[in-house]
């Protein structure tokens, strides 16, 4: 199995990565499906903490994984009265002014990736590819249009902010796709011209539309807990596993990215679907 971490600075230790137990790499995109609620079942054997922590634990991952990465990884804390969480520096700056758990405060340090979930087709939105040409006339008139397209790729979190670029291109460039294969064209773009002629029926315009065949690709963010602290009064604690249960990949269920793009066919062309609108005219204005 394998998955993508992303560091800003780009110089994370292996060693500190790889376990027995998740046989978690480097680099590359990890598969995995299954129930999300099961322990270690979830994308790249992550558990699913949705319904299971306090708080709202979408947002939760959000923000840590938000967070600009340094050499040693991402921070934060969990109130675990309450559910709230805060980033290393709202920890130190709210909390304590050093990082050390504190009663219901739990801190935790790890490194955050990017495990695909699942990979489906879909239909876009028709799209307008042709001026209207419009026929007043009382007989079918004929006309040559010209209709122009270029393939589309975005992608969208369920939670939090828009996604920007950079990141996106971290998880969608590449071999993303999984079995989407020469479908998924996630930044190849590829457009046409075409000259088709059409009948235009008596007092109606027509246009030429485009309806692009998609592939989306979604991704659950997951962290994998390097430490985990906490202290109860009696001493500081530290475990290498999340709240110390013996798991050490998480993911909330709710939070995912889901990846689109046109297909393109074997040839490299967009693959969609032409079709011909017609809209009636005013008929005071036509003869």
């Amino acid at each position: 199995m394998r998955l993508i971490r992303t560091s800003p600075r780009k110089a994370l230790r292996k060693s500190a990565l790889i376990t027995a137990s998740t046989a978690l790499a480097l680099t590359g995109l990890l598969a995995g499906t299954g129930s999300a609620q099961a322990a270690g079942s979830g994308p790249g054997g992550a558990t699913n903490i949705r319904g299971t922590d306090p708080g709202n634990t979408d947002l939760m991952i959000e923000r840590l994984c938000e967070q600009e990465g340094s050499l040693t990884g991402v921070y934060g804390a969990l109130n675990v009265d309450t559910g709230e969480f805060k980033t290393r520096d709202e920890y130190l700056r709210d909390v304590v002014p050093l990082w050390i758990p504190a009663g219901p405060w739990e801190v935790f340090r790890g490194w955050c990736g990017y495990a695909q979930a699942s990979t489906w087709s879909t239909k876009g939105e028709p799209v307008r590819v042709s001026p209207w040409i419009g026929n007043r006339g009382s007989k079918d008139d004929k006309e040559t249009f010209v209709s122009s397209y270029s393939t589309k790729t975005f992608a969208k979190k369920s939670v939090g902010a828009s996604i920007s670029l950079s990141l996106a291109k971290s998880i969608f460039s590449g071999t993303a796709g999984g079995s989407a294969g020469y479908e998924w064209g996630w930044e190849k773009t590829s457009s046409f011209e075409r000259r088709s002629e059409k009948t235009i029926p008596p007092c109606t315009q027509v246009a030429v539309t485009w309806t692009p065949y998609q592939r989306v690709v979604r991704v659950n963010p997951v962290f994998y807990v390097e430490d985990y602290e906490w202290d109860k009064g009696d001493g500081r604690k530290t475990v290498h596993s999340w709240r110390d249960r013996g798991y050490n990949t998480v993911y909330s269920y709710g939070y995912y990215i889901d990846g689109t793009s046109d297909k393109l066919l074997p040839n490299g062309q967009p693959d969609g679907r032409e079709d011909k609108w017609e809209q009636k005219l005013d008929p005071k204005t036509c003869a």
